[in-house]
């Protein structure tokens, strides 16, 4: 794309290009957040404790964020069409091998190969946002991004939880990897193959010397590490609760079925749907990205308190959980300040870097609050001889969620302020 990108008008193929790479965030993120309703079914299936069902589902996190920076060079270097439709044939692959099995580690590769067909979806959305749009449409395409993929979340909770229900976990599961098939399908046919600022602005590429320094130099930014690490901690109410242990924590708490218990966790990707867009119109509105972050730090932290230790009722805890959710969509504004302290021809490789450090932190937490669960677990077991986690157990392991908002908090008091270098 031509660098002065910034003085022509929108294309309709922009448009296009961006819905089609955001369609995949959607669908990526349905395949990661639908082990979060088929705990009890997992759980039977390949015979788990919290801590090994942690593991199993966070292989995912494992190849998503070991790939970060390859796809971010990739992206940089060659573009999307090609990589965004292997990567949906991947995740297609992987949910079959998922899906066809009752042996624990076959599962963990099917859910590493998933994690490695995602690795791409949501830097190749914010890529073509960079590359395609003017600069002063990044934040709100980084929140429109966000929203696609917790619209996934939302279509993995509650509809997933209903097929799960009603034909089991391994048939919706190959109904997802059909739909893979389709998107990659539609990808290969519909792509346009120029997506790269390097197609025409650069007629020479980066040798592997140049892209080790560069990469390099983008590591030791220390306001890209600072976005990223701030990124991270305010990602865990999605990647360390909503993701996973939302639905049993509900259902814990209020004794209810994992369809109603479901209704929580589309509630909080609701809630990011919306404040991914609105929290980026207030950070616009206010002239202020780090003004947005910081409040919605210190908001998440208290809410979640209020969760953990009031007590409140189901429908205030959705409106609790909704708020949260609302408030971690600034959460996306991180990556606009990691990309405004690089350079364009860098944006791939910026915000996979962002992106590998968000996601190394949810491998971590998932598993964490596993092994919280099982050191405070009280010896209970349910009829299926599996494990029973109370609701104290539950609310000593997410305890970590809040303080992981304070210090996200902390951290953005030494993030520089960009927005006006994003309005340029």
């Amino acid at each position: 794309m031509p660098q002065n990108v910034d003085k022509q008008p929108v294309n309709k193929k922009a448009w296009f290009v961006w819905g089609i790479a955001a369609f995949f965030y959607l669908y990526e993120l349905v395949l990661r957040v639908s082990p979060s309703v088929m705990t009890d079914g997992l759980t039977q299936s390949f015979s788990v404790t919290a801590t090994s069902l942690g593991i199993l589902v966070s292989f995912y996190y494992y190849s998503y964020t070991l790939l970060q920076l390859p796809c971010g060079i990739i992206l940089d270097e060659l573009g999307a069409k090609k990589l965004l439709g292997l990567s949906s044939l991947l995740c297609a692959i992987g949910s079959v091998l998922f899906a066809s099995t009752n042996m624990l580690q076959v599962a963990q590769i099917g859910r590493f190969l998933v994690g490695a067909g995602s690795a791409c979806a949501f830097i190749s959305c914010l890529q073509v946002a960079s590359n395609m749009f003017p600069k002063r449409y990044f934040v709100l395409l980084g929140g429109a991004t966000n929203m696609m993929g917790t619209l996934g979340g939302l279509l993995g909770g509650y509809p997933v939880a209903k097929a799960v229900n009603t034909i089991g976990w391994q048939y919706t599961t190959y109904i997802l990897a059909a739909i893979g098939c389709i998107l990659c399908a539609l990808i290969f046919i519909t792509f346009p193959s120029e997506t790269s600022n390097n197609n025409e602005s650069n007629n020479t590429k980066r040798n592997k010397s140049m892209i080790i320094k560069d990469t390099l130099q983008l590591i030791k930014n220390k306001q890209i590490l600072i976005a990223s690490i701030i990124a991270s901690l305010m990602y865990l109410p999605i990647c360390a609760f909503a993701e996973l242990w939302e639905v049993p924590y509900f259902m814990q708490k209020f004794n209810i079925g994992n369809e109603q218990a479901s209704i929580s966790s589309a509630t909080t990707f609701l809630g990011v749907a919306i404040g991914s867009i609105v929290m980026a119109m207030v950070a616009n509105k206010i002239n202020s990205f780090v003004k947005t972050i910081k409040t919605s730090a210190l908001l998440v932290g208290i809410l979640f308190l209020v969760l953990i230790y009031l007590p409140v009722n189901f429908y205030m805890s959705l409106l609790l959980v909704f708020c949260i959710g609302f408030l971690t969509g600034s959460q996306c504004i991180c990556f606009t300040c990691a990309k405004n302290n690089s350079v364009d021809n860098l944006s791939g490789t910026t915000l996979a870097l962002t992106n590998c450090i968000v996601m190394l932190i949810g491998s971590i937490f998932q598993p964490l609050l596993g092994a919280l669960l099982d050191v405070s677990w009280g010896g209970t077991l349910n009829t299926d001889g599996s494990r029973l986690y109370d609701i104290t157990c539950y609310n000593k392991a997410i305890l970590v969620i809040p303080l992981g908002s304070i210090i996200s908090y902390v951290f953005a008091m030494f993030l520089k302020e960009t927005i006006n270098t994003n309005n340029e």
